[in-house]
């Protein structure tokens, strides 16, 4: 049997939830077989600590960078300048994560704050020729039309949408990552949309330390949890685990390699 192994396409292990045991966060990984990291990185200085914590081992580790939909308000010409000094950088893969988030956010000024800075990443990672990685919640048309018009290559992180906006995403080239929410009781549209979609777009993702799957839901999660998500998705389609793995690390080698 080959040796099973695993894709985390988004994990914030850089985050200070980890700084008392990373080492042994990491070790527990690599014990699970979880051989390929996305490092997701939402400032300057943690950026800066991804891409040296990375260069022990690229093969292993992916960093992308972004602005969060959050932190539109607070984007000034000057820190604009400086992100795209830094994501320019070879060692910067990844634009990411970007996007929109209406859950917590009404106001209508504000949210337009938000698409105008998803535009200008998506321009920004277009230009430079580097895939993104998506984060929309309470957003999915919204995220959908900026996506169908001004193209480019990317992953919905955390996909929360239908299996109709899941087909629509797909037709435009954009891969799915699924999480712990697939693993919950609850979970019907994120099950709909993994049988929907073909499995050439599908990804799997912890988005750690939040949203641990079924069996440790409740406690921090982190990329050794991972196949816990993985059997769940090869459940959902009908396929073995082996099958499954394969797919998703062919998925994440060709979602990695778009551009180059």
């Amino acid at each position: 049997m080959t040796e099973l192994k695993f894709v985390d396409s988004h994990a914030h292990i850089l985050g200070p939830e980890y700084d008392s045991d990373r080492d042994e966060m990491i070790a527990r990984a690599m014990e699970k077989h979880v051989d390929r990291i996305m490092i997701i990185t939402l400032s300057i200085e943690e950026a800066e600590k991804a891409i040296a914590f990375a260069a022990q081992d690229p093969h292993r580790y992916t960093v992308a960078s972004g602005i969060f939909p959050d932190d539109a308000e607070k984007v000034t010409e000057e820190s604009w300048q400086a992100f795209v000094q830094l994501v320019s950088r070879p060692e910067i893969q990844v634009i990411g994560e970007i996007g929109l988030d209406y859950h917590w956010q009404k106001d209508p000024m504000i949210r337009a704050k938000q698409r105008e800075l998803f535009i200008r990443q998506v321009e920004l990672a277009n230009s430079l020729q580097k895939p993104f990685a998506i984060h929309s919640r309470d957003a999915m048309q919204d995220t959908y039309d900026i996506l169908a018009k001004y193209k480019g290559h990317g992953l919905l992180h955390c996909f929360s949408g239908t299996k109709e906006m899941a087909l629509e995403f797909t037709k435009l080239g954009y891969y799915l990552a699924f999480g712990g929410a697939l693993t919950f009781k609850n979970a019907r549209h994120s099950i709909e949309a993994v049988q929907a979609a073909d499995e050439k777009w599908l990804l799997t993702e912890t988005d750690c330390p939040y949203m641990a799957p079924e069996p440790v839901r409740g406690t921090r999660n982190e990329p050794s949890n991972i196949p816990y998500i993985a059997a769940k998705m090869a459940e959902v389609k009908g396929v073995s685990l082996e099958h499954m793995a394969q797919t998703i690390e062919a998925n994440w080698d060709r979602f990695l390699g778009e551009y180059q």
